[in-house]
């Protein structure tokens, strides 16, 4: 039998729970006619027996933007205590939940619904604070990793703007798993770098490679040891670095650079063998046994049909004829072209650097420029881009620095890629002896490899002229200044020409005067300018020719006239000197007496024992008697040494020796100097060689 007092509880209990249950009910209905403040209080009266269903209404109300209060941080705490709890609910009080479709899946929706609001917000408010607090106050949202994407980029943007190790480095120990952590590493090794040997010192370079041994700047660093360590290029320098630094990367190159040192002055397979017997600790022996084969041997290009290949000077084919275009080697290596791309092959044949640009240029201090898809870029001996292809102009290297562009403004790269002078210059030159003329904001100056400017930035246009020297031009003005800042000459003349034998033509008021390496004018009386007179009168062999109304006369380096009465017109300066009277050419002594009388068309002075000269349009060679030792047939001669000289007749080039014997037929097209024994002779047939001290004509044999 049941007691009185049990039922009486039992009653209560379930009166209490339907009167919470009904302000669940009532909160869901004030909320469907928007009734909040009566919603939030039926809410806020079930939190404790209802407390699932009670924080999943109160969410809706603080999510909702059209009630005094919306909170969505509020709105996603109660969202949390529901989905935390719902799991806990007995089964009874989730079927209860399912009758008032306070389901599981509705109060999940509802958190996603909030948590997409508030990925927007975080969006909105663009921080990596915002960012890092949806990450920890959302977890579970399907925006997670889009907010991390943008949170690590924006991190990065951040660190990188900075640019310093420190900022870089937090963002590396703070985003470890960030896809970003491979650029930032990079970004942080090359900023640990260069903070690391800002000033460029020595013992920098040796404590960041101690310090830091695993850097992929290591190289670098290496590099710059051994770059300031055998800065005075000595055998002693390489040797001693070899010694002290053995690890560094460089030792190999130091040993192909002492080996280089040594045969500076002569480069020969006996300069190769001294090398040999003196350094006998050299580690590339088999590679020097090849340097010692090929260091000798002449190889030139020649042609098969449409291919190019190489040749001893014997005709024998080195490198077989299987290229499309070939470039005559230096420093060990020559360009080649294969279907329209180029690349590098060695003496040996080897392709060293794979055909792959668009353009290549020949090697300059151990690196060439290239072109890759339209951009220029720089690469070393191995074929690595030292400068990445990214530039849209880009100097040969020049003393360790080359110029680049990329838009409007130049700045200088060093041998390694690095930038150390940023691009900020409107136009740029070649460091010659560590010094630049650049332009800055349209007026140019001349700087050091610091970017210490040496002359200011106030000339219309400045030129090199000699060591230390520059001529500059401002207000249509031409002076000289040298570089310490010294005024070698007034800024006064109208026009500065190039230095022949340590003199300079300048030019004021439509006449001209000389001067010497002191800048001192070396004539009082100036001489009024004549058609050509910067070309004519310029010192050749201590002479210079000028005109006078009365002719033409010839001035010493002290500005004294050779003759004491003017002609007609005059060649250069020399034993015997062409001289014109009466429109006819002959020849006298620089005393002034004819030594062979006027009778040739045209004539230039002697040049040792011969001169050329003849009736018009054709020129012959004369002896010192003024007869002829090759008649006047030819359209142009010229010297190619002491006895062979080049021909042309009848638009064909050929060779001819002081007797006038034909030594190569009249039959090319073109003959050009290859080096200083060689020239290169080129007809429909193909492209040819000839010995000028063996005499001797090299074609590809068959």
């Amino acid at each position: 039998m049941i007691k009185t007092g049990s039922i009486l509880l039992i009653f209560l209990s379930t009166f209490s729970q339907n009167i919470l249950a009904g302000n669940i009910e009532k909160g869901f209905e004030a909320l469907d006619i928007y009734n909040y403040f009566e919603a939030k209080n039926l809410f806020q009266k079930a939190m404790k027996k209802n407390y699932v269903a009670a924080s999943y209404g109160l969410s809706i109300i603080y999510s909702r933007n059209d009630n005094p209060f919306y909170n969505l941080n509020e709105a996603l705490i109660m969202i949390k205590q529901a989905t935390d709890e719902y799991d806990k609910l007995p089964p009874k009080k989730i079927n209860e939940y399912n009758e008032l479709n306070i389901t599981n899946k509705n109060i999940f929706e509802h958190r996603d619904r909030i948590s997409s609001a508030l990925f927007k917000n975080a969006k909105m408010n663009h921080s990596v604070i915002s960012y890092n607090a949806f990450i920890e106050k959302n977890p579970w949202s399907e925006h997670v990793d889009s907010v991390i994407i943008l949170r690590d980029n924006l991190a990065f943007s951040e660190a990188k703007a900075i640019g310093t190790a420190e900022a870089l480095q937090n963002f590396i120990q703070d985003y470890p798993k960030s896809s970003l952590l491979e650029r930032a590493t990079a970004l942080y090794d090359k900023a640990i770098y260069q903070e690391s040997t800002l000033d460029n010192n020595f013992i920098d370079y040796v404590q960041f490679v101690n310090k830091f041994p695993l850097s992929p700047y290591r190289p670098d660093a290496e590099d710059a040891i051994y770059k300031i360590y055998t800065k005075t290029g000595s055998l002693e320098s390489y040797h001693k670095f070899i010694e002290e630094y053995p690890e560094n990367r460089n030792v190999s190159g130091a040993w192909r650079k002492m080996l280089n040192t040594y045969l500076q002055k002569e480069y020969s397979q006996n300069s190769i063998r001294a090398f040999m017997e003196k350094f006998e600790d050299y580690p590339f022996k088999e590679r020097l046994e090849e340097e010692l084969r090929l260091a000798d041997l002449v190889i030139l290009p020649f042609n098969d049909g449409n291919k190019w290949g190489f040749m001893d000077e014997n005709g024998e084919a080195i490198i077989p004829a299987e290229f499309d275009g070939v470039v005559p080697f230096t420093e060990g290596l020559s360009i080649i072209n294969k279907a329209g791309k180029y690349g590098y092959i060695n003496k040996a044949g080897e392709v060293i650097i794979d055909p792959i640009y668009t353009d290549a240029f020949r090697f300059h201090e151990g690196h060439a420029i290239v072109e890759y898809e339209n951009k220029l870029g720089m690469i070393n001996r191995s074929g690595e881009f030292v400068i990445l292809p990214e530039y849209d102009d880009l100097g040969d290297l020049k003393g360790g620095f080359t110029y680049f562009t990329n838009s409007e403004l130049y700045g200088y790269f060093d041998a390694k890629g690095m930038i150390r002078l940023k691009a900020q210059y409107s136009s740029a030159s070649d460091f010659i002896n560590k010094k630049a003329i650049v332009s800055y904001q349209g007026n140019y100056g001349v700087i050091d490899e610091f970017g210490t400017t040496l002359i200011p930035f106030k000339y219309e246009k400045i030129v090199p002229y000699d060591e230390g020297v520059f001529a500059v031009k401002i207000f249509n003005k031409w002076g000289l200044l040298k570089t310490e800042g010294d005024t070698l000459t007034s800024i006064k003349y109208d026009y500065i020409g190039d230095k022949y034998g340590g003199i300079s033509l300048v030019e004021l008021n439509d006449q001209f005067n000389y001067i010497n390496a002191k800048g001192e004018e070396i004539r009082k009386e100036w001489i009024p300018t004549y058609s050509e007179s910067r070309q004519l009168a310029i010192f050749k062999n201590n002479y210079a020719k000028v005109q006078y109304e009365d002719g033409f006369n010839l001035i010493d380096t002290n500005g004294l006239l050779l003759f004491k009465s003017s002609k007609e017109d005059l060649g250069d300066y020399s034993d015997l000197i062409a001289f014109k009277n009466n429109d006819e050419w002959g020849y006298l002594s620089p005393q002034g007496s004819a030594v062979i009388k006027n009778k040739f068309s045209h004539a230039k002075s002697f040049q040792g024992h011969y001169a050329f000269a003849g009736g018009a349009p054709l020129w012959g060679m004369i002896d010192k008697r003024g007869k002829y030792i090759i008649e006047a047939y030819f359209e142009d001669l010229s010297w190619l040494n002491d006895d062979l000289l080049l021909v042309k007749t009848r638009g064909s080039y050929g060779i001819m020796n002081s007797k006038g014997d034909t030594i190569v037929p009249f039959k090319y097209t073109s003959i050009e100097p290859f080096s200083v024994e060689l020239v290169q002779l080129v007809n429909k047939s193909g492209v040819y060689y000839f010995h000028l001290t063996d005499l001797k004509l090299i074609r590809k044999e068959d």
